[in-house]
């Protein structure tokens, strides 16, 4: 019975960082608009820093549901991470 208790435990733990990972996906493409549209270059350049914080976050949260997280490379492809730098 604690066996299945556990798994789905991890099951609901593992929906929770799904839907953190949707609200800062959210939070991350708002932050990138707000940057772009804003006049004030102080607060476009927050708002820039703070789109960067949201992605960071996002792939902490990947890696946690997912195992290794797929990072966008500049020139279009994907790299797999696994807890390096790059």
């Amino acid at each position: 019975m604690q066996g299945s208790e556990n798994c789905s435990l991890q099951e609901r733990e593992k929906e929770r960082l799904k839907k953190l990972l949707k609200l800062e996906d959210l939070a991350e493409k708002k932050s990138k608009i707000y940057a772009r549209l804003l006049t004030d270059m102080g607060l476009a350049e927050e708002m820039s820093a703070l789109s960067l914080r949201h992605e960071k976050r996002k792939e902490a949260l990947t890696e946690l549901a997912f195992g290794k997280v797929k990072k966008k490379r500049k020139d279009g492809g994907m790299s797999e991470m696994n807890g390096e730098k790059e």
